[in-house]
């Protein structure tokens, strides 16, 4: 397994782990890779907005605009209602969870704050 690979399940799982604990879930699962179709990375998160796919980035560089298109091509590919980015801020400790930053569009916002698709 590549070093950045490594890293990126590391994160996945720690975060799993911490959704399962902070959310009471133990449904919060790690999605199999899906090749070209990919459907996200985290399942098993809904709200009043329905079904949540999460997408976890471990990088040095933040390249948000490209994580929130490829959030949102996930969000389709697994019929979910709203895409998220969950990303490693550099310089917190990767155990530190909820600590770490999460990245949205406005429309996913909103949809989560409305509670259903807008």
């Amino acid at each position: 397994m590549s070093r950045q690979r490594d890293k990126g399940t590391r994160f996945e799982t720690a975060f799993v782990a911490y959704e399962r604990r902070a959310l009471g879930d133990h449904g919060i699962r790690r999605a199999a890779p899906s090749g070209s179709r990919d459907e996200g990375d985290v399942h098993g998160i809904s709200c009043g907005a329905g079904e949540i796919v999460v997408e976890c980035k471990d990088c040095r560089r933040y390249e948000l605009r490209e994580w929130l298109r490829q959030a949102e091509a996930e969000r389709d590919n697994a019929g979910a209602d709203v895409g998220v980015v969950a990303f490693h801020l550099n310089g917190v400790g990767i155990a530190d969870v909820g600590s770490q930053a999460v990245l949205m569009t406005v429309d996913a916002f909103n949809a989560l704050v409305a509670g259903g698709a807008l």
